[in-house]
């Protein structure tokens, strides 16, 4: 069975506590390769200040916004000193968090759109998730959307970075699944009530994964883009057990049809064992936000214990026979 290997050095992004808004934790980082082949990194940062709360699991004053760091190695990153998403806008007062980074290149422009989870309530109050839309030609200036599914609670959205039949892919989360959308390409700068409306009358055809195995009993949800394999589609996700503890699975979607899975992975590739992981705000939690992949292999951008970011890489075609083998 094929297993991530963690690098030897991480954490790779641990919060810096001269830098306020950071200087509580840094996690779940979205990645990707800029113009120049560098790996940027788009991460979850939470400010100093928060505390636990009297009552129930959480923290309060817990507010995040999302920083960038840049790579040359894929492991050594130099952290900006100001964050490219803040709370500011209506539709996320209270957080921006665990962003994902896809590029996906539409009017002949370069593009990277950033998917990240618009908080419209205090975090851990289980309600005001909402899927936020930003995007960036060039990492100096990023524009926000706001909300890319209107209404509705969701979370862990991320965009394929390819068309299908010339529509954007969206896989995003209703609990506890993963589902699918196939959406015009003019939703991305213009919400449409009429094509949500038609989606949500037909929802229940959208279901791409439900829980299958013990490991992610509770709940499922994408993590990086999509990565493209001459077998289809690779998905890395996140499945949590009953005990709260979260792992990192794969599955296979058809490369001509992604609404179709030719194969999940019955064991987990990466779960919580190294102190970073077991321990932290969130303990027992690998949660995969971020993947690029280099010479043929898979770096996997993972936050650890929800207080520091962490990488673990394993052989593409490696997971690829692993998915190929499950199919049998």
């Amino acid at each position: 069975m094929v297993h991530f290997q963690r690098h030897p050095a991480n954490p790779i992004l641990t919060p810096r506590p001269h830098v306020d808004w950071e200087a509580g934790a840094v996690f779940n980082c979205g990645a990707t390769l800029d113009a120049r082949g560098r790996v940027r990194l788009l991460y979850r940062a939470v400010a100093r200040g928060y505390r636990p709360k009297l009552q129930g699991r959480g923290y309060d004053n817990y507010i995040s916004s999302v920083g960038m760091a840049v790579s040359d190695d894929g492991v050594h990153f130099e952290p900006q000193e100001e964050p490219v998403l803040r709370p500011e806008a209506p539709w996320d007062p209270w957080g921006c968090e665990d962003p994902r980074v896809t590029r996906l290149d539409l009017g002949g422009r370069s593009t990277w759109w950033v998917t990240y989870t618009a908080m419209l309530a205090p975090a851990f109050s289980d309600y005001g998730n909402r899927v936020g839309l930003a995007r960036t030609h060039d990492f100096r200036t990023f524009y926000k959307h706001g909300h890319l599914i209107p209404g509705v609670e969701s979370k862990n959205a991320v965009l394929f970075p390819d068309l299908h039949q010339g529509r954007v892919v969206l896989l995003h989360r209703l609990m506890p699944s993963i589902y699918i959308a196939f959406l015009p390409p003019g939703l991305l700068w213009e919400s449409d009530v009429r094509f949500w409306e038609k989606y949500w009358a037909r929802v229940h055809e959208f279901v791409l994964m439900e829980p299958l195995f013990p490991w992610e009993k509770m709940k499922i949800g994408a993590g990086p883009p999509p990565i493209p394999t001459d077998a289809g589609w690779l998905l890395l996700y996140h499945g949590v057990d009953e005990h709260r503890v979260y792992r990192v699975g794969a599955a296979l979607l058809d490369g001509e049809n992604p609404k179709r899975v030719l194969a999940r992975l019955p064991e987990p590739l990466l779960e919580p064992e190294a102190p970073y992981e077991r321990e932290g705000d969130v303990p027992n939690v690998v949660f995969p936000t971020g993947a690029v992949v280099r010479d043929g292999t898979v770096y996997l951008y993972y936050g650890a214990g929800d207080k520091v970011c962490a990488l673990a890489t394993a052989p593409l075609e490696a997971i690829v026979q692993a998915l190929r083998a499950a199919m049998r």
